[in-house]
């Protein structure tokens, strides 16, 4: 489960990490205000009631740290975050350390905790600064912990930026760069594809099925309509084509897995065009190297509804 830690501000992101803290060190976990840390948001001291586990707890002098990022695809392997670590924060923490006031050193953040350049910076503080006891500890563990935690989430109302929508995005990615190198090669014209569409399908059905859906005409007509269809009927060539057999097998299963997602958690929005932009940018947050295709993300969402593959039919 993904709690789109980005979406939180700064402010709160330092709160829920003292919060989780207080769950796995324990309640003497003190906050501190911004600007009076000297490297520090949160200290403890003592023996963690469960951390790293509850039989090998850590003791002493706890300093915690609360790194929030706004971008969603943000790793600790990004260099600015490496560098920012090892200029500004490490030799704040050797002052602390010369100071007798640290022994355990416990980094939050809601980028992704990556294996080798992550590990690397955890021993250069642990090397640098002289302590034993270092954990940089990033989105992964901290959405573990809170899929455990109702109580802290329902404190950021963070249930309400989130859906089950651990889908396979990398295959949809698949299904749109596919999609792209065969119309930059096939050259057909869209106007075909708006005829054949127009020829092949009654509107009126569709206005049936908006209104089960709750798709406004506004966004059908002017959205829909007016961008996506004219791809429709290339869409259906390319999934029909027997060369593509894996690419349609891979789009019944993207289809089957999201309207199943959909059906459980459509109250959690008003309008349907709401879905469509949660899952536009859930995929594009997640596959930067989209850039130049990003508006078949929402073309293939659009076809999928038109379809009756994806909403109430």
């Amino acid at each position: 489960m993904d709690y789109r830690l980005e979406n939180i501000s700064k402010d709160d992101f330092e709160r829920l990490v003292n919060m989780i803290c207080q769950k796995i060190l324990g309640i003497g976990v003190i906050e501190f205000a911004e600007g009076k840390d000297g490297g520090r948001d949160g200290i403890f001291t003592g023996t963690a009631e469960n951390f790293p586990s509850s039989k090998d707890s850590w003791k002493g002098k706890f300093i915690i740290q609360a790194k929030h990022v706004s971008s969603p695809i943000a790793s600790c392997s990004d260099n600015s975050f490496q560098n920012k670590i090892e200029k500004e924060e490490i030799p704040k923490l050797k002052k602390l350390k010369a100071n007798n006031k640290i022994d355990n050193y416990l980094l939050f953040t809601n980028r992704k905790f990556t294996g080798v350049k992550g590990i690397r910076l955890v021993d250069t503080i642990r090397k640098e600064v002289g302590i034993d006891n270092v954990e940089i500890i990033g989105k992964e563990f901290i959405n573990s912990h809170l899929a455990q935690n109702k109580a802290i989430r329902d404190v950021f109302d963070l249930d309400k930026y989130t859906l089950p929508f651990d889908f396979t995005d990398t295959d949809l990615k698949e299904l749109v760069v596919n999609f792209k190198n065969e119309i930059n090669k096939s050259k057909h014209e869209l106007k075909h594809s708006i005829d054949k569409i127009a020829t092949d399908l009654r509107f009126i059905e569709k206005d049936i099925k908006n209104e089960k859906n709750k798709l406004s005409k506004v966004f059908f007509d002017n959205v829909m309509k007016e961008n996506s269809l004219k791809y429709f009927s290339q869409i259906d060539d390319f999934l029909q084509n027997p060369i593509n057999e894996e690419l349609s097998e891979t789009y019944l299963d993207i289809a089957m897995e999201l309207n199943s997602i959909i059906t459980i958690k459509r109250d959690d929005f008003l309008a349907f065009e709401e879905v469509f932009i949660y899952l536009y940018n859930y995929v594009k947050d997640r596959n930067e190297d989209l850039k130049r295709q990003k508006r078949f993300i929402s073309i293939f969402l659009h076809y999928m509804y038109f379809n009756c593959d994806i909403g109430k039919k």
